[in-house]
């Protein structure tokens, strides 16, 4: 019997997965997903392994990576991002100097170095806040002198105060204008982007594949290719789970890294929570996102001065655009004629073209709504709120664990709450052990 069975081999539930073994746990990773990384991992079409949903790191601590084990590399193309504007190009240059620069052909280099030393003090303070098993409260934020102003004002209020309206989506999505601009620090990176590599190969599948070989050398053992359908509940604690194929794995520990709404409602079942918790993540309105994939019989190439930056992060009017040589990514939903102004493309040479809709991603990875972050990342969903208030990892069936993007600080690729989500269970564990009882 595994002390612990993780739901998900996404890069939360892989992380997880390592802390839990290198403590002499016996940790079991099961997933129905035939990849390893889950939204961070890739698939392939066309014969080319293709990023399913991140394809860029940035949020993820440095030092977790190396605590991990995992030899990656960056590989920063230089501008890291470029814009479209109003047909004009803004370059993100890696140095600072270089963006003020850029951005005084707009008079408007004082406004951006003065924003951007304020998005640095942002991640230099929450980095305390992170490796926390019990996550921050936004009033204990709102003590915070850098926290208070990002929390007390909206992000369009923030952008406002250092560019006009029409640079805000360089930073920020439309829909978190309103929130608060907490969420314009949390999505902007101050050490900036950058596409994993290692042994000269370039994409999300070397962080993933890096991921699962930590696991494995580690003692993980990890079934792709098998979902979990249950979470067996016996009096007020965890018992064991039910794969696909119906098989029953007891387990002292389930920690699920699957969207809360998942596992909660489906997983387990309503009847095992108080009302105001089924209402909570029954009601949540999702969005999620579309993705555009398309595999080229040579490499793709740019129109006009867009094809010197084709290795950069590309921001075009129908969404946001990633080329690695012969594979075009884009989240959004673009139409052939919108593609066409920027991309020479010759649609014989096309060997895979590939749609995922909304509906597609909650299918393929079981995630409600379609939901990349699992839950909104709106204030209603923040902090110790994440997912339901006072819960933090641990829900109130003993044994049952939440190690998701649905957990703080959220969603991105940050490996933060699968970390806090591991430790949390090794200090009940600890706990438990010393009282005869399992946690």
């Amino acid at each position: 019997m595994p002390d612990v069975v993780i739901i998900g081999a996404g890069h939360n539930g892989l992380i997880a997965s390592i802390v839990l073994a290198k403590a002499g746990l016996d940790v079991l990773v099961l997933d129905q997903l035939p990849w390893p990384g889950g939204m961070a991992g890739w698939h392939v079409i066309g014969g080319v392994e293709v990023p399913i949903g991140a394809y860029v790191l940035g949020l993820i601590p440095m030092d977790l990576i190396k605590e991990l084990g995992i030899g990656i590399e960056q590989y920063k193309p230089d501008p890291i991002a470029v814009y479209v504007k109003d047909g004009e190009l803004v370059r993100w240059w890696r140095d600072l100097d270089r963006r003020v620069e850029e951005f005084n052909r707009w008079g408007l280099g004082d406004g951006l170095r003065a924003m951007w030393n304020e998005i640095v003090k942002f991640h230099e303070a929450l980095r305390k806040y992170l490796f926390r098993t019990e996550p921050p409260s936004r009033d204990e934020l709102l003590n915070d002198p850098v926290f208070n102003e990002f929390l007390k004002l909206k992000s369009r209020d923030f952008l406002g105060r250092y560019l006009p309206h029409d640079f805000w989506d360089m930073f920020i999505f439309e829909p978190y204008l309103d929130q608060p601009a907490f969420m314009v620090g949390y999505y902007n990176p101050a050490t900036d982007w950058y596409y994993p590599a290692k042994d000269g190969e370039v994409g999300m599948q070397v962080f993933a594949r890096e991921l699962y070989r930590a696991a494995i050398r580690s003692g993980v053992r990890i079934m792709l290719g098998l979902g979990v359908s249950k979470i067996v509940i016996e009096g007020d604690r965890v018992k064991a789970v039910v794969t696909d194929d119906d098989r029953t794995i007891d387990t002292r520990v389930v920690l699920s890294t699957a969207s809360p709404v998942n596992t909660i409602l489906e997983l387990v079942g309503e009847e095992y929570f108080d009302r105001s918790v089924t209402d909570r993540l029954g009601g949540v309105m999702f969005g999620g996102a579309y993705r555009v994939a398309l595999v080229y019989d040579g490499e793709i190439r740019l129109k006009g001065e867009l094809d010197r930056y084709r290795e950069s992060i590309l921001q075009l009017p129908f969404g946001e655009t990633v080329i690695r040589n012969n594979y075009l990514i884009v989240t959004g939903l673009p139409s052939r004629d919108e593609l066409e102004n920027y991309v020479n493309i010759d649609w014989s040479n096309i060997k895979a073209f590939e749609i995922i809709t909304p509906s597609d991603y909650e299918s393929i990875f079981r995630v409600a709504g379609g939901n990349l972050n699992h839950l909104p990342m709106f204030e209603e969903f923040m902090f110790d709120r994440r997912p339901v208030p006072g819960w933090g990892y641990r829900t109130p069936i003993k044994g049952l664990y939440l190690g998701g993007a649905g957990t703080w600080p959220g969603g991105q690729v940050t490996g933060i709450p699968g970390y806090n989500a591991a430790r949390k269970i090794l200090q009940d564990w600890a706990s438990s052990n010393q009282q005869s009882d399992p946690p």
